[in-house]
């Protein structure tokens, strides 16, 4: 009975990793056509006079294209969740955890409306916050899934009082998504201080790299498209960073955006993330325990342990 039980969780395990990979890479395809269908549109668009109604109009439906096949690709990481929940036995969570992650969820709202600013030596719309460091710590207290969740929740929050169409948004989603997946994952496997170093590491490149990816392809296509930001305001924007000498053009926006703009910029914040998070979480984990008691501090006293011994 045992064996067949194995083999049977085998079965499905395998089968929710191949959902995983068939859903996203229709996800990823579709919001890949998008970026096709945009690039052969502008050019069709260019060649023809006072067609800017029409314009505007495709955009907005390749624009629905790109999200449709962004919310798939999200909806397959459900999938993924299953599959880690056989690899990893990782428990479901209670009433007591989606507690603490509801109040995590309004923590991270707060931040965001009331606890960023911005720097000079990055573009104006880009904005150094701290809301992901609640998403953070609960994927280190209950696994990374909890962190999606807070990410999510915090999507709907800031929908409503949106000044991009939602698309700055949904960019949050998708990177705030990709650091809580990679780095939670690599803390579940690894619970130490060591461990949660390299998990923040890796989180923060692959963020850093889903940031670049989806400013390339959704953000800023959708800026200029959809929310209807100028290119030669975005393209003025980021010639100021550099002194107004004139070296950023239309042309070569994209490139100085990616390079000296969302890189440096993602990364200089995850850094800050990171600080607070390693900060706050050997000490909140032992009060999060004390309130609801069903925090496993057998699995996390390792990274308070090997820190008293350095």
């Amino acid at each position: 009975m045992e064996s067949e039980k194995k083999i049977k969780d085998s079965s499905k395990k395998n089968l929710y990793l191949i959902a995983f990979i068939i859903i996203a890479i229709i996800g990823l395809g579709l919001v890949l056509t998008g970026f096709l269908l945009d690039k052969s549109a502008k050019d069709a668009f260019n060649a023809v006079e006072h067609a800017k109604g029409v314009k505007y109009q495709t955009a907005f439906y390749i624009y629905l294209l790109d999200i449709f096949g962004a919310l798939i690709f999200l909806l397959s990481f459900s999938y993924l969740y299953r599959f880690l929940q056989y690899k990893f036995n990782l428990k479901p969570m209670n009433i007591r955890q989606m507690t603490v992650i509801g109040v995590f969820s309004a923590l991270s709202v707060v931040l965001y409306y009331f606890a960023k600013f911005n720097l000079p030596i990055f573009p104006s719309w880009l904005d150094i916050q701290f809301s992901d460091v609640p998403a953070l710590l609960t994927s280190f207290m209950y696994g990374p899934f909890s962190g999606v969740l807070i990410i999510i929740v915090r999507f709907f929050c800031k929908l409503p009082g949106t000044s991009t169409v939602g698309v700055g948004e949904f960019a949050d989603v998708l990177i705030g998504t990709t650091l809580c997946v990679v780095a939670g994952l690599i803390y579940k496997k690894h619970r130490s201080i060591k461990g949660a170093l390299c998990a923040m590491a890796i989180g923060m490149v692959s963020a850093t790299i889903m940031a670049m990816v989806s400013n390339w392809l959704i953000l800023i296509p959708a800026y200029k498209e959809i929310a209807g930001f100028p290119q030669v305001a975005l393209t003025k924007g980021m010639d100021t960073i550099l002194g107004g000498q004139g070296v950023v053009t239309d042309d070569n926006f994209m490139i100085w955006y990616l390079g000296i703009g969302v890189l440096p910029f993602n990364l200089f914040r995850y850094v800050l993330v990171f600080v607070i998070t390693l900060l706050l979480y050997k000490r909140l984990h032992i009060v999060i325990n004390h309130i609801t008691g069903d925090f496993d501090l057998s699995e996390n006293t390792k990274i308070e342990v090997e820190d008293n011994n350095n």
